[in-house]
């Protein structure tokens, strides 16, 4: 296909039932049996990833964002060149940790990748973790000295999956050891035994924080979110994988539940970000609404989670339809590709920019969906958002755009990398989709 769709795909899509691709008032008449979906096809959208994945990403951030001077990563750009910006984010350098040692554990680039997973893992232990009351603090400085010590539980989630990944990717205990003590950090001084689920957000000494006035980083002061939830879904079965541990096996089980229907609004079939400590959710018109790549992004983490405790996605199928069917039929692109970022409850979009990550996001989730279903829409639709991202989102400097317009245009956001910004969710689609299509072309004679 080498990035262009044929035509008769196109057609067959826009011509598909109108409660996958648009219309929820259903559809009329059968749709027509599309050609089957070749061997050579798959080979060819791998290869495509992989390309993708080194010549945006690898070769962008693969030595350039190492702080040789200080330890750990840059954080942001300045004209073309990394630069240091005063501060270092939680957030960001774990996520970078888990990049490089992911793309080691998968062989791209590996003694590379692995030296600079290292070169994270070591600022992160020696100058972000509290060795007093332990976790990891949200800011330090460029040198590593304390800036903001609070910890805020999604930050912190990212450092036990970049953790877990680094140990996966070199063997080195300690990366091990620190994981599970941060896991048990959480548990004693985050988990909610009256509600169930985590609170979210803590002064250093892990007294929670109650003033709205703080400033914060994920979601209203207060409330348990979605979004930490399905993070911390994330990161906890990246560690069972390596540490089958009872009490961790126990609470991802209630992470899934917690992302299969705490969060979902029935009505819907949606998720929606903020609650209450004890999961109400907050009626307020920014809160009653569809991120796409959110819900995208949770259909394909609960499968994973599923085959990381040894259980079967298969059952999860339906619900994982009717979230990732929302999110299609109101966010999906029809006319160039690509997933628009949110719009309100049971409404079309209303938010068409085109995020980095969703697109990201949503191409795993296309995939695994196919991968489950063998619903040929599924394919289609990652296929044309590919495009999208190739033509759009990728930047020939380096680098995805952080946002475009809903026609590939550039807006007025011309990051292409920043705190909240590296190469974590781009890197893992073009990993991960390299991957499953390789699995799926195995399944095809020649």
């Amino acid at each position: 296909m080498n990035g262009v769709i044929s035509g008769w795909r196109i057609g067959w899509v826009i011509f598909c039932s109108g409660w996958f691709l648009g219309s929820p008032q259903g559809w009329s008449a059968p749709a027509p049996e599309p050609p089957p979906i070749t061997k050579t096809q798959l080979n060819s959208q791998a290869r495509r990833c992989r390309a993708i994945l080194q010549n945006s990403l690898i070769k962008f951030y693969l030595p350039h964002s190492l702080d040789l001077g200080n330890g750990g990563y840059f954080e942001s750009l300045q004209d073309t060149n990394f630069t240091l910006i005063g501060e270092k984010f939680l957030t960001m350098q774990a996520r970078q940790l888990w990049f490089f040692s992911a793309l080691a554990l998968e062989g791209y680039d590996k003694r590379a990748a692995l030296d600079a997973a290292r070169h994270g893992y070591l600022f992160l232990n020696q100058k972000m973790r509290d060795p007093v009351n332990g976790g990891y603090y949200s800011k330090v400085t460029d040198e590593g000295a304390i800036k903001d010590p609070r910890k805020h539980i999604y930050l912190n989630a990212f450092a036990l999956y970049g953790l877990t990944a680094y140990y996966r990717a070199s063997g080195d205990v300690t990366a091990l050891q620190s994981a599970q003590n941060l896991f048990r950090i959480l548990e004693a001084k985050c988990y909610d035994r009256a509600n169930g689920g985590y609170n979210e957000f803590f002064y250093g000494n892990w007294r929670p924080i109650t003033d709205p006035k703080e400033p914060r980083y994920v979601g209203a002061i207060g409330a348990k979110t979605y979004n930490t939830h399905l993070h911390l879904m994330e990161a906890f079965a990246e560690l069972y994988r390596v540490w089958p541990d009872e009490l961790l096996r126990r609470r991802v089980l209630e992470l899934m539940h917690i992302n299969e229907s705490t969060v979902r609004i029935a009505r819907y079939d949606s998720n929606v970000d903020a609650f209450t400590p004890n999961w109400e959710i907050i009626n307020e018109p920014n809160n009653l609404r569809t991120s796409y790549g959110h819900d995208l992004e949770c259909a394909w983490l609960m499968l994973d989670t599923a085959r990381a405790l040894g259980l079967t996605p298969v059952p999860y199928r339906t619900w994982a339809e009717s979230l990732c069917h929302t999110s299609i039929d109101y966010g999906f692109d029809r006319q160039n590709g690509g997933f628009f970022s949110s719009g309100p409850l049971g409404q079309g979009a209303d938010d068409g920019s085109k995020v980095f990550w969703v697109q990201a996001e949503s191409l795993v989730s296309m995939l695994e969906m196919y991968r489950l279903t063998r619903n040929i829409n599924y394919y289609d639709i990652f296929s044309r958002t590919l495009d999208f991202v190739e033509k759009f989102q990728v930047a020939k400097e380096g680098g995805w755009w952080s946002t475009r317009r809903a026609d590939g245009s550039a807006d007025n956001n011309l990051q292409r990398t920043s705190p909240w910004q590296g190469a974590y969710q781009s890197g893992r689609a073009m990993m991960l989709s390299a991957k499953i299509l390789d699995e799926l072309a195995t399944r095809l004679p020649r």
